[in-house]
């Protein structure tokens, strides 16, 4: 069975962590939350490079047990956000870079071939590193993945030389990365898990009929699937409610536009649980539901932490994986795990 620990071993006092690109994404803000807790109970000033700033520091601000925090901007890995970027006082914060003493890459999962174009992204977010890399500790966190293409292959083998430690959030990257060459890396849970004090939120109510649903771009195919899910849970007297996970402006992150669909098939209207405004609201309505159904990794980690009943489309590879992780720390005897569709 795997074993949770908290020991999260960094060097340096001012750390730089590389956030993800993603924007409104309840998983990536749940593994950031407890990343900064767990860097500020060593007492570290914590730096992000973020998409959006100021709405982070909005989301955090809920969340009174967090110190001070510095904000930067993302390097810009476009034409557009390049002017943006340089043409606006943003550029002033490349100066802060200089003073970093160590950098945690996190959200791995993004440096891999199974997403368009993240190996071309990580060059350029890199950019205003590269004297940095060569003097400071750096720290990966998350999936890893081996790559095959050429080229990624040097970019990462680049990478792993100037590596200190990898913290990955599954047994399989351990086992590979060791496999390669690469020998400091252990286990870490998804920092999601401590995010939120999940044993103290107790049901309300009893026999809630009430089904959390939710689809993203990546689930797509399954839309007729969920929408048939719908059919009978409304037939059976359920209200059902949406979670939108992702709630970024374009197509692909945009989890209200599968709302709005939906909707429009069975000629009704979903109530909305969000998180943003009250993520402790926003657990409690998890808690109270009688089963969750989703394709995001982590609607079903929040479900599974609150051992609400949840059924599971999985899209990608690392919802397999934290399935395993799950099972073996005993964390989902009561998921109904949904195995019928391939990758």
């Amino acid at each position: 069975m795997q074993e949770i620990t908290k020991d999260f071993s960094i060097q340096g006092q001012k750390v730089l962590v590389l956030w993800n690109w993603s924007y409104k994404n309840m998983g990536d803000e749940l593994i950031l939350l407890w990343t900064v807790r767990l860097l500020q109970e060593q007492w570290k000033d914590v730096i992000i490079s973020a998409y959006n700033p100021s709405w982070l520091s909005s989301f955090f601000s809920q969340f009174n047990d967090l110190k001070p925090i510095t904000y930067l901007h993302e390097f810009p890995k476009g034409i557009r956000s390049f002017w943006k970027y340089f043409l606006t006082k943003r550029k002033e914060e490349l100066k802060q870079y200089k003073d970093v003493d160590a950098i945690i890459i996190w959200w791995w999962e993004i440096l891999t071939e199974e997403s368009k174009s993240s190996y071309r992204y990580w060059n350029l977010w890199l950019l205003p590193l590269l004297k940095k890399l060569n003097n400071i500790p750096v720290y990966l966190m998350g999936w890893i993945q081996i790559p095959t293409k050429k080229n990624n292959i040097k970019f990462f083998n680049r990478l792993l030389s100037k590596t200190k430690h990898i913290y990955a959030r599954d047994m399989e990257s351990v086992e590979k990365l060791k496999e390669y060459w690469f020998n400091n890396v252990d286990f870490f849970m998804d920092t999601s898990r401590f995010a939120f004090p999940w044993e103290s939120i107790s049901k309300q109510g009893t026999e809630n009929k009430i089904a959390l649903i939710n689809l993203n771009k990546n689930w797509e195919k399954f839309f007729d699937d969920l929408q048939g899910e719908c059919e009978n849970l409304l037939a059976s007297g359920y209200t059902i409610k949406y979670v939108p996970v992702s709630k970024w402006a374009n197509n692909v992150y945009n989890d209200i536009l599968f709302k709005q669909d939906l909707e429009k098939n069975l000629l009704t209207h979903f109530e909305i649980v969000d998180r943003e405004n009250d993520f402790s609201a926003f657990i409690q309505e998890v808690k109270n539901a009688s089963i969750v159904i989703t394709s995001r990794l982590h609607l079903f980690l929040v479900a599974s932490y609150l051992w609400t009943k949840t059924k599971v489309y999985p899209y990608q590879m690392k919802i397999l994986k934290m399935k395993k992780i799950m099972q073996d720390l005993g964390i989902i005897e009561n998921l109904n795990w949904n195995t019928s569709w391939n990758l």
